[in-house]
């Protein structure tokens, strides 16, 4: 509803929804995401590949196969990863959950043998304990939020000292009201802020966020769901920057009748 909000008076004023959130930037860096535990290592690497292709300097992966229980298949796709992209990318690691404490650090001491840039839910997201004892054990910062709802449990997180890099999503944080708060309660205790998934709308709002780290970016793009993209046209990254239509107010882009009426069950 707040997000529909947000829409709804950009669009009664004419312009783009960043351009009422006081934006800092022209434009703002994104990262390529994916590299699920499903893929094979060659299918791995070529999705990981096909973003450094686009211009991408940054890419995102799985770690933690089998809910922790494939270790040694981990650092074998990581090295893969890292050989293929060359030592130019950032790369970034997420274990969904999938480790425990005292493995994830031990973890965390493999990868920072290549160059990781960030360790995203390396334990469960409520245990904000473990979190930070990780955080300090590592000199990899740690990327977490996605799965906090409001404000206050961010407040938790940040004040226990539980994420380096702090991940909103604006679909569950409650919206770009909240999402906003939760950016500037980041910022204001130094931190980087790189939300989680919902990349077009989070591109306006990172466009207004003077510490983003980088925005979440798909190869399918978050409207599009396999085969089915549910949305008009949407803008595309140059570079591995990224900035929304200049001249389409609201968010930029609508429901697609079409694509409703093919896909409706």
């Amino acid at each position: 509803m707040d997000i529909g909000l947000w829409d709804l008076k950009a669009k009664a004023l004419g312009l783009p929804l960043y351009r009422l959130l006081n934006p800092r930037f022209e434009s703002v860096p994104i990262y390529g995401s994916g590299g699920w535990t499903n893929l094979t290592e060659r299918e791995l690497v070529e999705e990981m590949t096909g973003f450094v292709e686009r211009g991408i300097p940054r890419v995102k992966m799985k770690v933690g196969m089998n809910f922790g229980q494939a270790e040694r298949q981990d650092i074998q796709r990581l090295a893969a990863v890292r050989k293929a992209v060359g030592d130019d990318v950032e790369p970034y690691v997420d274990a969904n959950m999938g480790y425990n404490v005292k493995q994830a650090i031990r973890m965390s001491r493999v990868f920072q043998d290549y160059d990781v840039r960030w360790f995203e839910e390396p334990v469960l997201a409520d245990n904000v304990e473990g979190l930070a004892e990780i955080s300090q054990a590592t000199e990899i910062p740690v990327a977490t939020g996605e799965n906090e709802y409001t404000r206050h449990g961010f407040k938790e997180l940040i004040v226990h000292r539980g994420a380096d890099i702090v991940q909103p999503d604006v679909g569950r944080v409650g919206g770009v009201t909240e999402w906003m708060k939760v950016a500037a309660l980041a910022d204001s205790f130094g931190l980087a802020v790189a939300p989680h998934g919902v990349s077009e709308v989070h591109l306006h709002l990172c466009m207004a966020t003077p510490n983003l780290r980088a925005v979440e970016y798909f190869a399918g793009g978050w409207v599009s769901f396999g085969s089915a993209n549910f949305f008009t046209e949407t803008p595309a990254p140059v570079n591995g920057m990224w900035a929304p239509f200049p001249d389409k107010p609201g968010l930029g882009f609508e429901l697609d009748p079409d694509a409703i009426k093919k896909y409706s069950t």
